[in-house]
């Protein structure tokens, strides 16, 4: 298993990348905008992960948060998505950082 120090690095670009999403998406108002559920995927493929769906995906995502919300660890969400996916741990990494930078920024200390 990717040591914590490893899978913080990928979740903070996850992070990161999310972030500047939907600072973007506030930034450009609701003219021509996409949605947060639009840019989170966008965000996904950006870095190679493409979800069978939109909706399966902030399906998994509100899944991660919903294992934040009841004190799971960072290792349960990874791996609980990379069972459900069959993502690379680093890739699970990533959607799991993404997943709380987009829709539960409040779990952000869980990331590390």
């Amino acid at each position: 298993m990717p040591t914590f120090r490893h899978l913080t690095a990928v979740i903070a670009a996850a992070a990161a990348a999310s972030s500047l999403g939907v600072a973007a998406l506030v930034s450009a108002g609701m003219a021509g905008a996409t949605t947060t559920d639009d840019m989170f995927v966008s965000v996904l493929a950006d870095q190679g992960i493409q979800p069978p769906s939109t909706k399966e995906a902030v399906s998994l995502a509100a899944d991660v948060c919903k294992m934040f919300d009841k004190g799971q660890s960072l290792y349960d969400a990874v791996g609980s998505v990379s069972t459900t996916t069959d993502l690379t741990t680093d890739d699970s990494a990533f959607f799991v950082g993404a997943a709380v930078a987009t829709y539960c920024p409040e779990h952000d200390a869980a990331l590390g």
